[in-house]
């Protein structure tokens, strides 16, 4: 089976939202896959290290709608929990919103440098015009 069929789409709900938070994220995969091909499709699409994979199968469940009866799809589910600093982002807004935030970071950071160099130039210039005023002070009493 190829690795990019391997996962069909991640699973967003409170309780794996709650998941996330231990590192551990969960996707509807193919039925027919195993642990070790849903290891390699993550560690491939996302660029992560996976430490272990829980498989759960989710059977059929009978539904009707109106008059008509029929069933839900059954479908495998998977929790994949990575190492540790290892994150998957599911939108890319949310890269692009971590992206901003360290920029303004970054940008802050530069700023308070710049002030503080600045408070830095301002006291040296205040202390060479001190060291003036005595020179200039010294000479007219060596004048008179």
């Amino acid at each position: 089976m190829e690795l990019t069929q391997v996962i069909h789409k991640p699973i967003l709900t409170e309780k794996t939202s709650n998941l996330q938070k231990q590192n551990k994220y969960t996707f509807e995969v193919d039925y027919n896959a195993n642990k070790f091909q849903i290891k390699q499709a993550v560690e491939f699409i996302f660029q992560v290290k996976v430490i272990s994979v829980n498989t759960i199968k989710v059977d059929k469940k009978a539904k009707r709608v109106g008059r008509f009866n029929g069933f839900t799809n059954r479908y495998k589910k998977a929790i994949v929990t990575l190492k540790d600093g290892d994150t998957i982002v599911y939108y890319p807004n949310e890269t692009e919103a971590q992206d901003e935030a360290k920029k303004e970071a970054k940008a802050a950071k530069v700023k308070a440098t710049k002030e503080a160099d600045s408070a830095q130039e301002a006291q040296l210039a205040e202390k060479i015009a001190a060291k003036k005023a005595k020179k200039a002070a010294k000479e007219t009493k060596a004048e008179k």
